[in-house]
């Protein structure tokens, strides 16, 4: 989600936080002032800082609620799951995601009006461990609601980032009551100041020791480190796996930026009879996608690789029964023609297959050209008439940068028998080994590392698993 859109949405549960507190406290005002002080002759006054207090902790608890159960997709099938404490860390580090690291922190900074505001109006919690517990349940009971009515799942790291949150707001606290008292000739308290600023001063050195790490490290990650093991019954294979070290090229991707895949995309649709219309783009952090008046370019800065959409064909070519008509005659010199037309570079020595349904692929297998290197898969879908309605472009173009040390054959083959790789299921495993090759991919900073791809046999079906070749 772009920044503009967090802004966006935060405005809304904060118009409708705001709307929710007016009506409740239309209620109060009306059973205080009719009801109480005019029927049953009550003599106790309302205290205007309770209320103004009462006010903006009420908004922002709604504000709170609603961001945290409303914005959620329903997991009912999946809400007894309870993701263990660092899960979304691991997923942020390995992925090095602009988007994740962003959710991360706030859900920090969403609990930190919680630690500032809760001492202002209640005065137990004046007591750093008062507001600390206080905040624990709160953020307790936000996670079991969501397990219980599959309004998202219980993660153990949003009750460690929204505690942490209350906790750095509590700080804020103390150090406002401290300049307060200040104002009226006591200055004592500064131990207790710099005690409640701890957890925000953990918390930067936390972050600052993560991205220091990261931008020290020679190359970037990869998304199939695993995160938690996998449960792994018995590994097998008649495979002769080497206990030699190996050697193999790290490459460095042909990437591309905002400007560049504007331009990008703006020739690509002109070459099409497509306009770019620039009111529509949508820029993320990792992706941009150009529209036109017929179809859409979605361009991943990090490789350059693309999808395209025609759209017209979905309406142009509508059957009757709603579906459009594909072409499954489709020979591969006429995929390289229409491909062509559109502006789609094809690197020589490509493999063809048909995949059914309309569905071609044109695969470069680390074709090497003028020291440059494809590696991936064009796809597209025909129609009837020479067209093509999609257009997934996922050949990386690279150049070698040097050779590097990486772990063996059997070294892999044993990280797969530890459980060390991505699967997303607690389910026992009965992995058959059928073989092993090495494939390239993108790591977070722009390079192509060599990855071991064994094609296993996972109880009764047939997958692979990714492990990485790079040695640590």
């Amino acid at each position: 989600m772009r920044v503009i859109d967090l802004i966006s949405k935060a405005k809304e549960y904060l118009v409708a936080g705001i709307v929710i507190v007016a009506i409740l406290a239309i209620i109060i005002a009306v059973g205080y002032f009719i009801v109480y002080k005019k029927i049953l002759n009550g003599k106790k006054q309302i205290n205007k800082n309770s209320v103004i207090w009462l006010i903006i902790f009420g908004v922002y608890l709604a504000v709170v609620l609603m961001a945290t159960m409303l914005d959620r997709i329903s997991t009912m099938g999946f809400r007894k799951n309870i993701i263990p404490l660092f899960y979304s860390y691991k997923s942020a580090w390995n992925n090095f995601s602009a988007i994740e690291w962003r959710n991360i922190i706030l859900n920090i900074c969403m609990f930190i009006p919680f630690g500032l505001l809760l001492p202002f109006g209640i005065k137990k919690a004046k007591y750093w461990w008062v507001t600390y517990v206080c905040g624990l349940i709160f953020t307790v009971l936000i996670e079991s609601v969501q397990l219980i009515t599959g309004r998202g799942v219980f993660e153990c790291d949003d009750v460690f980032n929204n505690l942490l949150g209350a906790m750095i707001g509590y700080g804020f606290y103390v150090l406002i009551a401290y300049i307060y008292a200040c104002n009226k000739g006591n200055k004592s308290g500064i131990k207790k100041v710099i005690f409640s600023f701890v957890p925000l001063f953990g918390t930067i050195i936390m972050f600052g020791t993560i991205f220091g790490i990261y931008n020290s490290q020679e190359f970037g990650n990869l998304n199939l480190n695993y995160i938690t093991k996998a449960n792994v019954k018995n590994v097998s294979t008649n495979e002769k796996l080497s206990n030699e070290k190996a050697t193999y090229p790290v490459y460095m991707v042909e990437g591309t930026n905002k400007e560049k895949s504007k331009q990008f995309a703006k020739e690509f649709l002109e070459n099409v009879g497509d306009k770019l219309d620039d009111s529509l783009t949508d820029l993320y952090d990792e992706t941009a996608i150009y529209h036109g008046e017929i179809g859409n370019v979605s361009v991943e800065y990090i490789d350059g690789t693309y999808t395209y959409t025609d759209f017209s064909i979905y309406f142009d070519d509508e059957e009757e029964d709603g579906t459009t008509k594909t072409d499954s005659q489709v020979t591969e010199d006429k995929l390289r023609e229409m491909l062509k037309d559109y502006g789609v570079y094809i690197p020589a020595g490509c493999t063809f297959e048909n995949k059914g349904d309309g569905i071609y692929s044109l695969s470069a297998d680390k074709i090497i050209e003028d020291e440059i290197m494809y590696n991936g898969t064009i796809e597209a879908t025909c129609y009837q008439g020479d067209k093509i309605g999609d257009i997934n472009y996922n050949i990386v173009k690279c150049k070698k940068l040097k050779d590097v040390k990486c772990i063996s054959l059997r070294d892999a083959y044993d990280m797969i028998k530890e459980g060390k790789f991505n699967y997303y299921s607690n389910e026992e495993l009965d992995v058959k080994v059928k073989n092993v090759g090495v494939d390239y991919f993108t790591d977070t900073k722009g390079y192509y590392q060599p990855v071991y791809v064994f094609n296993v046999d996972m109880n009764g079906e047939e997958t692979q698993i990714d492990i990485p070749a790079l040695k640590k």
